[in-house]
């Protein structure tokens, strides 16, 4: 699946530029392009960025190796009261 229509950006190679350490949309965009033309996928990268760190820290109980200059907090309310609802 396409995460970045504009720059033909898939949903994998954002993914694993989130995994090498990019925990910025910004960042995102100058490993792999995505988010660096109309905007329109903005929010899902947010949300992929977002998702990546709270992962790193519920396994590890802290935050992700490489990712040092995030520091981990403790969630705003417990994972299991998150909802997520599918983007259109």
């Amino acid at each position: 699946m396409y995460v970045c229509v504009c720059m033909a950006v898939t949903e994998a190679e954002v993914e694993a530029a989130i995994a090498d350490g990019a925990t910025t949309r910004e960042a995102v965009t100058r490993v792999c392009r995505a988010g660096g033309d109309c905007g329109a996928c903005h929010g899902m990268i947010d949300a992929k960025i977002e998702d990546h760190l709270e992962d790193c820290a519920i396994a590890a109980g802290k935050g992700c190796p490489g990712h040092a200059s995030v520091p981990a907090s403790p969630p705003l309310v417990a994972v299991e009261a998150l909802v997520r609802g599918r983007a259109a």
